[in-house]
């Protein structure tokens, strides 16, 4: 717009001495020959609004500009822009109803669907594909995904945890960990349900439980755990069975949190712990030879599959699939790992070794917290316990409550014949319960079948026993004296062997007694190399105490040392180590 403002200036000025037609035709012949000013040779192509090279001016262009700034001043000068047409073609409704679905064809297969039901009207296919460049992603996209997944292409808020301090907020989630482990119980590969508790102001992972599936048990786990590292004002959840139910309601409740659940169908507002599953446990489980993700090589996921439930057929255990144990090794290491790691969304400190800046890690923003004066509100471990166990109310009758099939009895409830009581439950021990009044005052521990006896004491069964079994021999020797007529004795049988063997007897009995003698134990190499190098450790601690080897362990610890398995899990023993420290 100034560029054409400048030469309708200038054929104002030179009309002044001339014609403004042959001012025109003096601009356009300059411009031709290359000999405007320098200052108008510059903005030749800035006042040509054209795509082309050939940028130059007319008269016919130079009038317009003179027109359109007699008629509408400087705005007048501005640029058309053309303008999408963006009206909707009378066949788009039919054509969109082919192409927005959810099993997304492709243009070419709902061109041809709508082709048949529109035979006579119909645009070419290059004009479908125009038409559908001109609409949006969302617009072009709505029908073909679900309103979960259509959020990933619209505008969002982001949540900003500056003003946060640790410990205002705690957030939680289980993640079914996508790699094989062997079930402690079982023996037999599964899949262990993660539940996680993260802290939203600082990202520090401070609680985890393992379990089978997302329950109310590992939750409470994982909370009991979290909060021996400071109790929470708020915990956001999810709406999954182990969070929505009265169990954990009444346990924060009591705990005097709050707890809030995310809307349905928007893990979106949840991205914190929904990443930081990406970040320890997506990338921990990418590390074992049992991972069973969706970009794990089929070819190779379907032999670990195979050879290792072979493994563990013929021989109980297999290399391929790390034992509970080691599982909850890699599982303290990639949580130290993680909460000593910078985090992006953490502020930015200067590193004293190197000057540069980088992301605070979700232990240094918990050791920041503290140095500005936060402290946090740890309760005693005995309290603590206490607090999370779940209660509910029972009534008691003649010192007794029930609760989950079970019968619990307490001496001091027999002055709350026919009242309610609080019972508090620990969800792994079912031994004791603890009986609070409704006030809250701890009136005692109540034992399963704390009242119950034997029904007659042990030493008169056993005695009634020894009658009954001598009063069974005096009739048996009255019976033999009636049928012989003669005086019965009962003689007790000796324990010890005769000494009166055959030769025969005595070599039988010789090489029986070899054959039972126990054999040296045979040198059983380990199939994990976990274990192969934890056994070397064990035999090296053993030769440097002055102890002896056998033959087989001599020359296995000789010659381990050289395996490259060695060197690597050697490093990775002491990466984890300096983490620790």
């Amino acid at each position: 717009m100034t560029a054409r403002l400048a030469f309708v200036r200038e054929v104002e000025r030179m009309s002044q001495t001339i014609s403004q037609q042959r001012a025109i035709d003096s601009i356009v012949s300059l411009a031709k020959a290359a000999q405007l000013s320098p200052y108008l040779t510059g903005l030749v192509q800035r006042a040509n609004d054209r795509k082309t090279d050939n940028r130059s001016l007319s008269e016919r262009t130079l009038k317009r500009w003179l027109a359109d700034y007699r008629k509408q001043g400087e705005t007048g000068l501005a640029p058309a822009r053309r303008q999408k047409d963006l009206s909707l073609p009378a066949w788009s409704a039919a054509f969109l109803a082919c192409y927005q679905r959810p099993t997304k064809p492709s243009v070419e297969s709902a061109y041809a669907e709508f082709a048949l039901k529109n035979p006579v009207e119909r645009p070419s296919i290059h004009v479908v594909r125009r038409f559908l460049n001109k609409l949006s992603a969302e617009a072009r996209e709505r029908g073909r995904r679900t309103p979960q997944e259509l959020k990933a292409l619209q505008p969002f808020k982001r949540r900003s945890t500056k003003n946060l301090y640790p410990c205002d907020v705690f957030t939680a989630d289980g993640h079914k960990f996508d790699a094989e482990v062997l079930n402690p119980r079982t023996g037999k590969p599964y899949r262990p349900e993660i539940t996680t508790v993260l802290d939203i102001a600082t990202r520090k992972a401070i609680g985890i439980s393992i379990g089978e599936a997302e329950s109310t048990i590992g939750v409470m786990d994982a909370l009991r755990v979290a909060m021996q590292q400071g109790m929470f004002a708020m915990f956001y959840v999810d709406n999954g069975s182990g969070f929505a139910n009265d169990t954990v309601r009444e346990v924060v409740d009591r705990l005097g949190g709050s707890m809030i659940h995310a809307l349905p169908y928007n893990s979106q507002a949840r991205g914190l712990i929904e990443r930081s599953h990406q970040t320890i446990w997506v990338n921990a489980a990418k590390k074992l030879t049992s991972y069973i993700g969706a970009d794990m090589d089929k070819q190779a996921g379907t032999k670990v599959h195979r050879v290792g439930r072979k493994e563990l057929r013929q021989t109980g255990r297999t290399r391929l699939i790390p034992t509970f144990a080691e599982f909850m090794e890699g599982i303290d290491y990639e949580i130290e790992a993680y909460n000593a790691r910078p985090h992006r969304g953490l502020a930015k400190v200067r590193d004293p070794l190197t000057g540069k800046f980088k992301h605070m890690s979700p232990n240094q923003a918990w050791e920041a917290a503290l140095a500005e004066g936060w402290e946090p509100i740890i309760a005693p471990a005995e309290l603590l316990n206490d607090l999370a166990r779940p209660q509910v109310i029972r009534p008691t009758r003649r010192g007794e409550v029930t609760w989950s099939g079970e019968t619990y009895f307490l001496d001091a409830l027999r002055n709350f014949h026919g009242e309610e009581i609080r019972l508090a439950y620990d969800v792994r021990d079912a031994s004791r319960v603890w009986v609070r009044t409704l006030d809250g005052d701890l009136i005692g521990e109540a034992l399963v079948d704390g009242n119950a006896s034997d029904y007659m004491p042990k030493a008169m069964i056993e005695k009634a026993y020894d009658k009954r079994e001598s009063g069974q021999m005096k009739r048996a020797v009255d019976k033999l004296e009636t049928l012989t007529g003669k005086r019965v004795e009962m003689i007790a049988p000796t324990t010890a062997p005769s000494a009166q063997l055959s030769l025969e007897q005595m070599a039988e009995a010789r090489r029986f007694a070899e054959l039972s003698a126990p054999q040296p134990k045979a040198f059983d190499l380990p199939t994990d190399p976990t274990a192969r190098y934890r056994l070397w450790n064990q035999l090296n601690a053993r030769l440097t105490r002055g102890g002896t080897l056998t033959p087989e362990e001599t020359q296995w610890h000789a010659r381990y040392p050289q395996h490259p398995d060695f060197t690597a899990i050697q490093q990775m023993f002491a990466f984890a180590e300096q983490a620790r420290a």
